[in-house]
């Protein structure tokens, strides 16, 4: 694995301390506060993260393992709805984003070189496993500025 993938694979997993340093002095009602009803509350875009986690998972093994021509697709907003975060506790949402970005980092890091290169199709665009995990990257980049924008929008009741 390459010094660069190394950095990357280490700023994944560091993703969740990022969660951690925005909300640990958020209230549940902060956590769950949603701008608009069909927007997501702090609780669910972390949620969202945990779930996207677990389909990035089972593709990148698909495209290393079977190079499989196809990807699991699921429709986001349906499985954010059917989990009901904002009854959870922020705090297991979390637990289950550390399992599931520890179990994958040390899955990223014994990839060989040439498995990075492994490809299979997304909506019909040929992406190697080095593309998935980059896009990765940037999903979650996109979902901590939406976390934010959330705070930054919360209403003055709730600050």
């Amino acid at each position: 694995m390459s010094e660069t993938t190394l950095q990357q694979v280490d700023n994944y997993r560091e993703t969740s301390q990022l969660i951690r340093e925005i909300s640990t002095s958020l209230t549940e009602d902060q956590l769950s506060w949603k701008p608009a009803p069909e927007k997501w509350s702090v609780k669910e875009v972390v949620a969202h993260l945990v779930d996207s986690s677990f389909v990035h998972s089972v593709r990148i093994r698909k495209i290393v393992a079977e190079q499989a021509q196809g990807f699991i697709l699921y429709d986001q907003d349906a499985w954010v709805a059917s989990s009901r975060a904002n009854e959870s506790s922020f705090e297991e949402i979390l637990l289950a984003f550390d399992a599931i970005l520890a179990y994958n980092a040390r899955y990223y890091e014994r990839l060989k070189p040439e498995q990075w290169e492994h490809k299979g199709l997304n909506n019909g665009k040929e992406v190697s496993a080095a593309d998935l995990f980059q896009g990765f990257i940037r999903h979650v980049n996109i979902h901590l500025a939406q976390i934010q924008r959330n705070l930054d929008a919360l209403p003055a009741a709730l600050r």
